[in-house]
């Protein structure tokens, strides 16, 4: 068995985690880091030094890295813009190579179905990094659904409180923006911090282990209460797919309290409560309970280590692509054509201050409470009767053609 040469483009924030993750898996003899692009050389110095001694290739373009890398490049990690992915994705391909792509796979269907219709043209792989599908737990999960053991799945239903501070907002050009130099970026709660478990529910509701849940509809709420973002940063959805399933998403970074994701899973014959360290608790309806955890397999690490076998031939089928990931991008198109537009919340509702960690943050007060309530009685939050809340439509999202909020 040879190595898969993986390249990196990007030494900086997340592209940090692509690199950790390819060396720390060297070892198993699967891949080997054998390329970065390193756009500012200057300003990255010292990292470039480090990968030079370790016999990398640096390149200072995406463009040289596809000319001149396919002797060493088998995959090229793209941990990068939201609104370059597509794009990137589909030029990579057509230079042969394979592609590990960061989640969202794009902010738009038709982009998705451009990325499908390129990997059909040119025979190449785009791996989609959502590291849930990668889980042994989610796939566990999946695999009780489809034999049965749950009966029919009636509701998936997850929420999240993680607060973001102007540091995050400030830590690119898009953050927090819809559009950013003309494309569409989409980064609100659900299309990028919290987009993993929505991709979860999407996923767990699908038909067979490969793909996810065909949508019928989506109703969904946005709103901000950043006073200098452009973004949503509030938002709740419930969609429902063409068998019936229905999904609820409520997800917020104005919290009061940081508190991770979970999801509840509905079927006749019991619940599943699946939290984001992977816990997972099956309570059925004849009394038997069953636990289990991620069994100490890292997901983050198995997105790695599923494209290195899908590349070396192992496996036939990639845990996470553009196909399967095309409903969650229906999802978002859907909550944006449902919400129509993102709905500020009035600032005097709302709380700006320093906190004790010397950052700035943006609380919305009795927010988690709201929530709670929403989740527990699977609604959005209009239906409370929030004097601040705004009713929305439902869209029927079946053979979705693609997204145009310009229109």
């Amino acid at each position: 068995m040879s190595e898969v040469g993986f390249a990196v483009v990007g030494v900086r924030n997340f592209a940090g985690s692509y690199l950790r993750n390819i060396e720390q898996l060297e070892a198993e003899g699967k891949m080997k880091l054998t390329a970065v692009v390193v756009n500012d050389q200057v300003n990255n110095a010292d990292k470039v030094r480090e990968l030079r001694h370790k016999g990398i290739a640096i390149y200072s373009s995406y463009e040289n890295l596809l000319k001149e890398g396919i002797a060493s490049v088998d995959v090229i990690g793209l941990p990068v813009s939201i609104p370059t992915h597509a794009e990137m994705a589909i030029r990579g391909m057509k230079a042969g190579y394979n592609i590990l792509l960061e989640k969202p796979p794009a902010p738009t269907v038709q982009e998705v179905d451009a990325m499908i219709k390129t990997e059909k043209k040119t025979g190449r792989f785009c791996s989609i990094g959502f590291q849930y599908i990668h889980s042994h737990t989610i796939r566990k999960i999946k695999q009780f659904i489809l034999d049965g053991k749950l009966g029919e799945l009636k509701e998936i239903a997850a929420k999240g409180f993680w607060p973001r501070f102007k540091s995050y907002y400030d830590r690119n050009d898009w953050a927090g923006k819809s559009i950013s130099m003309g494309q569409l970026v989409l980064d609100g709660p659900m299309h990028n911090a919290f987009a993993h478990y929505l991709n979860n529910m999407i996923f767990i509701a699908g038909q067979d282990m490969h793909s996810s849940a065909q949508l019928k509809r989506v109703r969904a709420e946005l709103y901000r209460a950043h006073s200098y973002i452009e973004a949503d940063d509030n938002s709740c959805l419930e969609a429902e797919t063409t068998t019936g399933t229905k999904i609820y998403f409520y997800v917020t970074h104005i919290p009061e309290e940081k508190r991770d994701p979970v999801m509840e899973i509905v079927g006749t014959k019991g619940k599943i409560t699946w939290q984001m360290n992977e816990e997972t608790k099956i309570e059925l309806n004849n009394g038997e309970v069953i636990e289990f955890d991620n069994e100490g397999l890292d997901p983050k690490k198995e997105v790695f280590r599923i494209a290195a076998d899908k590349d070396l031939g192992l496996i036939e089928d990639l845990y996470c692509t553009p196909e399967n990931t095309r409903n969650f991008v229906v999802a978002i198109n859907g909550a944006y054509d449902s919400a129509q537009k993102i709905q500020a919340v009035p600032q005097n509702l709302v709380e700006e201050f320093t906190n004790d960690n010397d950052e700035y943050q943006t609380v919305l007060p009795g927010i988690d409470k709201l929530i709670d309530q929403a989740f527990a009685e699977r609604k959005l939050l209009s239906d409370l009767d929030i004097d601040w809340a705004v009713k929305t439509e439902w869209v029927n999202v079946e053979n979705y053609p693609g997204f145009n909020p310009f229109n």
